[in-house]
């Protein structure tokens, strides 16, 4: 798999092995987005750890004490978790980029076979799951609210229970 996009580059630079399936997760860094579950469910599955990677596209940051309050816990939260697990070298974080750049963020998911996930507490419609779906890339989506319907729809994926690691 070429490293043809530059935003390839930069989740590359996070991972022992950029080749593996990536479990991709893109969204701001808000508790109701649920991002911290999704890399304590990683990092306490040894199979998962071994056969993927994940890859937190959480918005943009310059330095994480210039964010938000909310948002610098959930990232700080994140780092954590990373550290607890020693996620090291199998999550990337990149801090940049653009909107130009989301559609090779699918991509990339879709080339190293990986999948979308969106494992939102409550996601009111789920534009994310229609990006991930118009690349190719399957999906794993929060069963309260919207992508039940887009799931339903698109045959593209699993809906799951978000509080439920094991799902």
């Amino acid at each position: 798999m070429p490293n043809r996009a530059p935003v390839w580059q930069e989740i590359g630079r996070y991972l022992r092995n950029p080749l593996k399936p990536a479990i991709l997760a893109m969204s701001r860094p808000d508790d109701k987005k649920n991002v911290l579950a999704l890399v304590r469910a990683f990092g306490e599955d040894p199979t998962l750890r071994e056969l993927a990677n994940l890859v937190l596209v959480l918005g943009n940051r310059d330095s994480i004490d210039a964010l938000p309050a909310p948002s610098a816990r959930v990232l700080v939260q994140v780092l954590k978790l990373i550290d607890a697990y020693d996620l090291y070298g199998s999550v990337a974080y990149p801090k940049h980029h653009t909107q130009a750049d989301v559609s090779d963020i699918y991509l990339y998911a879709f080339q190293t076979r990986g999948v979308f996930v969106n494992v939102a507490l409550q996601e009111p419609f789920g534009l994310t799951v229609i990006e991930a779906a118009a690349h190719g890339v399957p999906t794993v989506a929060t069963r309260n609210g919207g992508p039940v319907d887009i799931m339903a729809t698109l045959h593209h994926g699993v809906v799951v229970e978000p509080t439920d690691s094991k799902a």
